[in-house]
Formats: C-alpha cells, sequence, structure tokens
C-alpha cells in the first residue's frame, strides 16, 4: 500500500478495503455510543421518580408494612430513606375537565429520596403546610385537566367504594378535593401524564385503606451494592414479595432498548462484512499477483504454511489499522459532539444536543468484532485460493 509502485488494481482494492473497514468500525462507535447517550439520558429522567428499590407483593395489591421483616429492612445501615406508598388508579375532575390517572400517595420522606425539586415545572414540592393536603402533579396530567398552580379551585378526585351495600350502591364513589401545590416535568410521558403525589394518608382516607400499603420504596447509601443487598432482602422477605432495582421497574423498555441496540449494531457489522470482502479480494488477487514468486520461494524451501502467513498477516494489518482508525474517529467524534454540542434536537426537548456517552464495554466489543471480520475475510483466500489456482507441492 505504502510502496513508490503501489499503482496497480490490488493497492487500490486494499485502500478501498482499509476506508470500508474505517468508515463501519467509525458508524459502529457514534451510533452506539449516541444509544449509550439516550439509555443513560432515560434513566436519568426514570431516577428522578422511581427508587433504587422497590417492595411489592408477588401475588395480591396491599400488604402490612409494620412487621419484624420490614423493620428490619427500615434499620438497616444501608437503607437511608424508607417511604410507605399507596398507589391506585383514579377519576380526577377539575371543573368541567375529568382524566383518569394514578394516585401515589407517600409519606414525606418522598420528597427527600427523590429528585422532583429539580424537574419542577411550576410551583413547589409540597404536599402538606401543617393545615392543608396538596398534590403535585406531572405536567401532562396539568395539561390534560387543564389546571395551573394558580387557580384558586381544587380538583377532584374520585374512586369506587369497597363494600356491596345500599349506600355504596346509591353513591358507588368516594371523593375527596385537594388543592394544586405544584407541577413536574420529569420528561417520561408515562410519568407525566399519569401521577398525581399526594400525602399518604389523603390517600389512605380515601382509598378506606388503614395501616396497609401497595408498596416500599427504599433509597440506599451512596457505594452500596444495590445488586447485592437486592438479593439480600429477597432472601429476608422470600418469594412473597418482588424486589425490583431501577431497571427491573422498566424491564420492558430497557429490553427493548437492548433489542435495537442490538440489531443496530448488527446491521452496521454487516456493512463492516461487505467492506471485509474488498479485503479478501485484494488478498486474492494479490495472491495471483505473486504467483511466480511463490513457486519460487517454494521450491527453495519455504513451507505452504509460511507463505499462506505472510498474506494472512497482510490482511490482519489492514484490518488492525482500520479498526484503530475507525475507532480514534469514533470517539473524536462523540468527545466533539459531548464538548461541543455539534448535532442538535429539533424543536424543544429535554436536552438540548444529542446525548452521547462512551463506554469501555461498547468500544470493546466493537474492536473484537471489527478485527474478527477481518480476520475470517483474510482466512478465506488463503485458506481455499492456494489449492485452487497454484500447484503447490506438500509441505
Amino acid at each position: 500500500m505504502l510502496s513508490k509502485n503501489s499503482r496497480n488494481v490490488v493497492n487500490i482494492i486494499s485502500w478501498v478495503a482499509l476506508l470500508g473497514v474505517v468508515v463501519g468500525t467509525t458508524a459502529l462507535v457514534v451510533v452506539i455510543s449516541i444509544f449509550n447517550g439516550f439509555e443513560n439520558l432515560i434513566q436519568s429522567f426514570y431516577s428522578y421518580f422511581d427508587p433504587e428499590i422497590k417492595i411489592t407483593l408477588a401475588e395480591g395489591k396491599q400488604f402490612d408494612p409494620e412487621t419484624s421483616a420490614f423493620e428490619t429492612i427500615k434499620n438497616d445501615p444501608s437503607v437511608i430513606h424508607f417511604c410507605q406508598v399507596v398507589e391506585e388508579i383514579a377519576h380526577v375532575k377539575f371543573e368541567d375537565r375529568q382524566y383518569i390517572a394514578r394516585i401515589k400517595g407517600v409519606e414525606d420522606e418522598f420528597l427527600d429520596m427523590s429528585r422532583l425539586d429539580q424537574v419542577m415545572y411550576d410551583g413547589d414540592l409540597m404536599l402538606n403546610d401543617g393545615n392543608f393536603d396538596y398534590a403535585v402533579i406531572g405536567r401532562g396530567v396539568a395539561y390534560h385537566l387543564g389546571v395551573a398552580v394558580n387557580f384558586v379551585r381544587p380538583m377532584h378526585i374520585s374512586v369506587p367504594k369497597k363494600g356491596r351495600g345500599t349506600a355504596a350502591m346509591l353513591n358507588p364513589f368516594k371523593q375527596k378535593h385537594i388543592h394544586l401545590a405544584g407541577i413536574y416535568a420529569v420528561g417520561q410521558q408515562e410519568v407525566d401524564d399519569q401521577f398525581i403525589i399526594v400525602p399518604i394518608n389523603f390517600a389512605r382516607n380515601l382509598l378506606s385503606v388503614n395501616k396497609n400499603v401497595t408498596s416500599l420504596e427504599l433509597q440506599l447509601a451512596e457505594g452500596t451494592n444495590i445488586k447485592r443487598f437486592q438479593k439480600k432482602i429477597q432472601k429476608t422477605l422470600g418469594d412473597q414479595y418482588i424486589v425490583q432495582n431501577r431497571y427491573q421497574q422498566h424491564e420492558d423498555y430497557y429490553r427493548v432498548a437492548k433489542s435495537e441496540r442490538f440489531f443496530i449494531f448488527l446491521t452496521l457489522s454487516f456493512i463492516v462484512i461487505i467492506a471485509s470482502f474488498n479485503l479478501a479480494s485484494s488478498i486474492a488477487m494479490l495472491l495471483l499477483d505473486k504467483k511466480k514468486d511463490i513457486n519460487i520461494l517454494m521450491s527453495m524451501g519455504l513451507s505452504r504454511q509460511r507463505i499462506a502467513k505472510i498474506f494472512l498477516y497482510e490482511g490482519w494489518l489492514i484490518s488492525t489499522i482500520g479498526a484503530i482508525i475507525g475507532l480514534t474517529l469514533g470517539i473524536a467524534i462523540c468527545l466533539g459532539q459531548i464538548h461541543f454540542g455539534w448535532l442538535k434536537f429539533p424543536g424543544s426537548f429535554a436536552v438540548e444536543n444529542y446525548p452521547v456517552a462512551l463506554r469501555l464495554t461498547s468500544l470493546t466489543i466493537i474492536a473484537v468484532t471489527v478485527l474478527t471480520i477481518g480476520a475470517f475475510a483474510s482466512w478465506l483466500p488463503v485458506k481455499f485460493l492456494p489449492k485452487k489456482f497454484f500447484q503447490i507441492g506438500q509441505d
């Protein structure tokens, strides 16, 4: 490739093969890093609202949180926040607008463990001022109800009454009103369009629940191994309860995201494979071009394996150089996007620039994939063409 007389078709094909490997590797680094950036962005959205550990019943809906097992968990030094939650679907009405939302009754502990104060769209993150209860709702809920923080009139929240008595038949819904204190905007539609956060006593009174909860939410001390702690409390509680980390609380989303990333990776890998066909072609043509030289070397006693290694190493060298240049270019483009924000979102979005995250594991997988494809492309012509086109004796 670098010799002075490198002007024949073999050298041109080699340069094309190198360019194809470089472009394919660069594309893999950039696209996978953008997917990683979106994953980090979505995780940051969920971290505003979802707890690090959530405990629910495996079967049923409500359970008693005042047992010895839960007391042990609450007093664990790794647990810095322990919040009881009562959650239920409810009908919400404001003036002539109606909406079906999910009320989430929480203790004041929730305000300390969540990061909603960082994403407040309007008003304050407050559930009680000492005299009155207040609600904090998502931006989507506020849009559907047409409600704002400075409105004087309250929202009316209704749920079906329990029981089958005459009173329940005549008036099947229990209703309470509550004023609005603030509106949050996490950036995730399934959160902003669904949840109304209220004091837990308000929710219990509305749902006619004494002391039971639908879930327990935990925040752990910094540096705690979440997976190890999760396994520990799962063992303590047994199969009767489900203990989920933040990833498992949205497992369907993350599974879909991983599938999308895998298929994108697979598609771009095919581009590298196609580019590697040029590499195989250049080695095959070089073998044809050096037929006389090969026969001379073999007549001097050089074995076929050693001759094959010469061409195999050439293919490896081209794919290795292409992988190194591609990785370098891809990392440089990603760093440029991180620092300068070249690629921006059209319109309004939670962030201004496309998110990018460089991960060592992703870069390693890309490098191994490109080098493996290059090695296979180099091996094919070396393995099959000498037997077909050259009269080479046994070693």
